[in-house]
């Protein structure tokens, strides 16, 4: 009796063991992402419109459109470390759980648009302002503070005021 007990014991340990190990999410999942974007869209007034962007070999993109310091797409090399920790606050904030648009009322607020590439899949995030604290404040702090042009040592690469 006392071998029967421990066998179907022995047998529920293992089965839940391996029930847990199929539904176990991907460790490292952030080696998905290839590169983030951020957009920010315009007002009725004069508020800056500017993207940031971020890939995973440490080059970061600022493409400034309008009504900032200066126009056009600049690049600068952050490093492949920097542009990791940016991408894993992503990953670790689980931005791919998030709505892909948060509705709003207000015309006159600018937008934040969010642009993650995967490996095979691309996730937009609408009017991301309106949405998870943590789009609106951590996330876009983050990607300001790291990609966006404050300093001469950004390359410019093309000059979106002239036209093609």
């Amino acid at each position: 009796m006392k071998k029967l007990a421990l066998i179907i014991l022995l047998l529920a340990v293992s089965v839940t063991s391996f029930a847990r190990h199929k539904h176990k999410k991907k460790k490292g999942g952030t080696n998905e992402i290839e590169s983030v974007s951020m957009h920010r869209t315009g007002c009725f007034g004069r508020c800056p419109i500017y993207t940031v962007e971020i890939n995973e070999n440490g080059i970061a993109t600022y493409t400034a459109k309008m009504f900032n310091a200066d126009t056009g797409t600049f690049q600068k090399n952050i490093g492949t470390t920097k542009a990791m920790e940016v991408i894993n606050q992503f990953a670790a904030y689980r931005v791919d759980t998030c709505k892909d648009d948060y509705k709003t009322r207000a015309q006159d607020i600018p937008s934040i648009i969010y642009t993650i590439k995967y490996r095979d899949s691309t996730k937009t995030i609408s009017n991301a302002n309106f949405g998870p604290y943590f789009l609106r404040t951590q996330l876009s702090g983050l990607m300001d503070n790291t990609a966006k042009k404050t300093d001469d040592s950004w390359k410019k690469v093309e000059d979106t005021a002239k036209p093609k």
